[in-house]
């Protein structure tokens, strides 16, 4: 199983900025007898659940060097939207941070001082510590437990948003063809689609060089969804504005884009409808493009060059 984990543990090497952290608990720490981690909890239920090596915890982080400065914050990179974030419990070497979990029931917080030199070299695996942490130190964990499941019940977990996901892509694909008709009438549309249901909404300026394979093609685009609401464009800012590449029909883009260009001339301008499966068809991308979800884009081609 895959989780949302920073590298096996928490991307601590790869935090580049210093974040402001939380206030941590006050007192001096105490030495577990059996894995030797130095702790101090700032709030302790004593509930009678705590988890265990195997299990999946929901912990809420932010880690310290012995200088104080922040390596880590969850609430403010790399955590969910409640600023946790999941992390496999096994013991990486004796002292570490996930022996500390162990001691927890959710709701607690806590503090745990790790070695930096454990840390780095035994769970990172890095050949040697970075320049920010001095040999020999500690690194410190301020945590709050949020929640912990087993392995199983994780998997359940999963398997469960994976079958709710299926309903609504299937639910999304019996819908498809009632939204792209609803599309056309509500914008009056009575183009006709190609054999692979393609649609040319509107083109114009189809006097130039027509685009043939293995041609450098430099066009801009705007990518919608049937609301209107722009998905992506070129228009990046000044000097980015053009969208440059080689064109194959074996090409890495949507076979909607690879179909429409195949068509088009230097200096045209097209609007095109593309049913899902010349887009990203059962997979959808990233968060606006669904599974089963048709798309408009408006395409002009600005120049064809002949590489041959």
């Amino acid at each position: 199983m895959k989780y949302n984990i920073l590298k096996s543990g928490f991307c601590i090497m790869a935090a580049a900025a210093l974040l402001s952290g939380c206030k941590g608990g006050s007192g001096s720490f105490d030495t577990d007898k059996d894995s030797g981690i130095q702790y101090r909890f700032v709030k302790q239920t004593n509930g009678a659940n705590k988890p265990a090596m195997g299990d999946i915890v929901n912990v809420a982080m932010v880690c310290k060097t012995d200088k104080d400065s922040v390596l880590f914050n969850s609430a403010k990179k790399g955590g969910d939207s409640l600023g946790t974030f999941k992390i496999p419990m096994r013991k990486n070497f004796n002292g570490c941070v996930e022996q500390g979990f162990a001691m927890m029931s959710v709701g607690d917080s806590a503090e745990f001082k790790v070695s930096a030199d454990s840390l780095y070299l035994k769970e990172f695996h890095a050949p040697k510590l970075p320049p920010f942490i001095r040999p020999g130190s500690m690194v410190t964990f301020q945590i709050r437990l949020v929640k912990f499941e087993t392995q199983k019940q994780a998997q359940d977990d999963q398997q469960q948003a994976m079958m709710k996901r299926m309903q609504e892509a299937q639910q999304r694909k019996m819908q498809e063809p009632e939204m792209i008709a609803k599309y056309l009438s509500d914008n009056k549309i009575t183009a006709k689609p190609t054999e692979d249901s393609l649609f040319f909404i509107a083109r114009e300026g189809k006097g130039g060089v027509m685009i043939k394979e293995g041609d450098s093609v430099y066009a801009t685009y705007k990518g919608m969804l049937l609301d209107n609401t722009v998905f992506d464009q070129s228009d990046h800012g000044p000097g980015h504005n053009t969208f440059g590449f080689v064109y194959s029909k074996n090409m890495q883009l949507i076979k909607g884009w690879i179909e429409a260009l195949g068509t088009m001339h230097q200096g045209e301008k097209a609007r095109i409808l593309l049913p899902s499966a010349l887009a990203y068809g059962p997979r959808g991308q990233g968060q606006m493009i669904p599974p089963y979800t048709p798309l408009v884009f408006d395409l002009e081609i600005i120049k064809v060059k002949s590489n041959k």
